[in-house]
């Protein structure tokens, strides 16, 4: 669902699916750059809002390194943010409070920093662009953590079990899927609008 909208939109640039969590993220990375280096990485997709003042769609960015793409921000409705790269879903909104009154973190999502890491290591620029998917009052659905395996991927059969034995979650849960839906449409315009004129400055980004 995250990059959904951006390859249809945006079909010239290829997709690094990194999965969920920081050990995925930093696996799947560095089989990529095994095969290739890019002239810049960006780290995209869906964070969870801890900052009160950001609304659900918002768009956060936190930079590392300089690339002539990044002056483009400035011309988008992107706000510089800081990033809480947790080791679990954070599902419920008083989780939230006590993350942005721990770190002051405005969003939290989960594969960023180990990218970050590994693009230091190699002197490549990198980026992280995020787009708010649930604010900081809002409970999420379900609590995702129950319904991940060891390899933190989604247990279908899990997910099916929670709705059969509450069936109310999934009228909350479809809202959620259509709200997060818009978030990526949201996500993929700016992606979109930002690297239009990557080519340029002449590379291509993961």
């Amino acid at each position: 669902m995250e990059s959904r909208f951006f390859r249809k939109r945006c079909p010239e640039f290829s997709v690094l699916h990194t999965g969920i969590g920081r050990r995925n993220a930093k696996a799947a990375l560095e089989d990529c750059l095994a095969r290739r280096r890019p002239e810049l990485i960006i780290t995209s997709g869906f964070a969870g809002g801890l900052n009160p003042e950001l609304c659900v769609h918002s768009l956060l960015f936190e930079k590392s390194g300089e690339h002539p793409l990044f002056d483009g921000l400035a011309d988008l409705p992107f706000r510089a943010g800081n990033f809480c790269c947790w080791d679990r879903i954070v599902v419920t909104a008083e989780e939230k409070r006590l993350l942005w009154r721990s770190g002051g973190w405005d969003a939290v999502e989960m594969e960023s920093a180990g990218i970050h890491k590994i693009a230091r290591s190699r002197r490549i620029p990198c980026l992280t662009l995020r787009a708010i998917s649930d604010a900081a009052h809002e409970n999420l659905p379900l609590d995702f953590n129950r319904l991940l395996t060891s390899r933190m991927k989604v247990d279908l059969g899990k997910l099916c079990g929670s709705f059969c034995r509450n069936p109310g979650r999934l009228l909350a849960f479809v809202r959620f899927y259509g709200s997060v839906a818009k978030t990526s449409q949201v996500l993929a315009g700016a992606l979109c609008r930002l690297l239009g004129g990557l080519s340029c400055f002449g590379g291509r980004p993961i």
